[in-house]
């Protein structure tokens, strides 16, 4: 081949190799600022709601809406939560954003006061995207005064039906259980959200340092409450209605270094067997139901 037309041939090579360069260069480029706009242009703007309803309830037991404003990667929202089937109101009626924050890494986080608090203390939340119209709501780090937005919960964006959350056809049900398989069957929280651990002290004097919610009826949340201070390993059984603790009973205690132990098993019929178990036998020493929120010995 003449040295001339080589030459050319090789230019030409190199121009065409790095216009195709450029080219996919480019469409790479393009590509990456499209997926970034399409995360910075999350649109979280709206209403929405939590509630819960037990099933047959005339007014949810606990609502809470949240309503959104997006100005770019700023948030500004207010709130409105009901506890205690309205007994307990943290709301205003006149436009006022208590809730601010800010997006980053797909999610929002920021501080909240509440408007039932008249101190102004703020808690620090994180909201989280669960789908296009579903978000998730966190307290991070609660407020030092007295709020009733929930501590989790999910919410679903209001522009059509909003199915209720944790409707009694709904909730927790972790029946039978027995205290031979407790920590196979369930998942202790080893940090009780901040209102359980106080109702539970007020109501008997000990510290919550685990719990678990096992099962919900008649608008009442049951959970197994663990104490772990001294020799003894106490279990207590607890109804819940919004935050406070209504009524409980000790159906576990490791009694030291006794060889005899406190026992249990909850049946499907909400039924409470206490066991004397001593060397893997038991003796049914109590026996309780739960009923519209009390547990009544038998």
């Amino acid at each position: 081949m003449d040295k001339t037309i080589f030459q050319l041939f090789t230019i030409l090579l190199f121009v065409l190799y790095n216009c195709s360069e450029n080219k996919m260069g480019k469409n790479m480029g393009d590509r990456t600022e499209n997926k970034a706009k399409t995360i910075t242009q999350t649109d979280w703007s709206g209403e929405w709601l939590f509630e819960k309803r037990p099933t047959g309830a005339d007014v949810p037991e606990e609502q809470f809406t949240l309503t959104i404003v997006q100005e770019g990667n700023l948030i500004k929202a207010q709130y409105c939560a009901i506890a205690n089937s309205g007994g307990k109101i943290d709301c205003e009626s006149t436009k006022e954003y208590n809730v601010s924050g800010e997006v980053r890494d797909g999610k929002i986080t920021g501080e909240f006061f509440s408007f039932f608090d008249p101190s102004g203390n703020k808690g620090k939340f994180e909201i989280s995207s669960v789908d296009r119209d579903k978000i998730q709501w966190k307290v991070v780090s609660p407020s030092k005064g007295t709020f009733y937005a929930p501590d989790l919960c999910i919410l679903i964006r209001k522009d059509g039906s909003v199915p209720s959350q944790n409707s009694e056809s709904e909730a927790v049900n972790l029946l039978p259980i027995d205290y031979r398989d407790l920590e196979r069957k369930v998942k202790f929280a080893n940090q009780p959200e901040d209102w359980l651990q106080k109702s539970f002290r007020n109501k008997f004097d000990l510290t919550a340092d685990r719990s678990v919610e096992i099962f919900s009826k008649d608008g009442y949340d049951v959970y197994l409450i663990e104490n772990l201070g001294g020799d003894s390993e106490l279990i207590y059984l607890v109804s819940v209605k919004g935050r406070s603790v209504m009524g409980g009973i000790n159906i576990a205690d490791s009694n030291g270094d006794s060889d005899t132990v406190k026992t249990f098993s909850i049946n499907e019929k909400n039924e409470i067997l206490i066991f004397d178990e001593t060397n893997g036998h038991r003796k049914l020493s109590e026996k309780y139901f739960f009923d519209k929120g009390e547990f009544k010995k038998e």
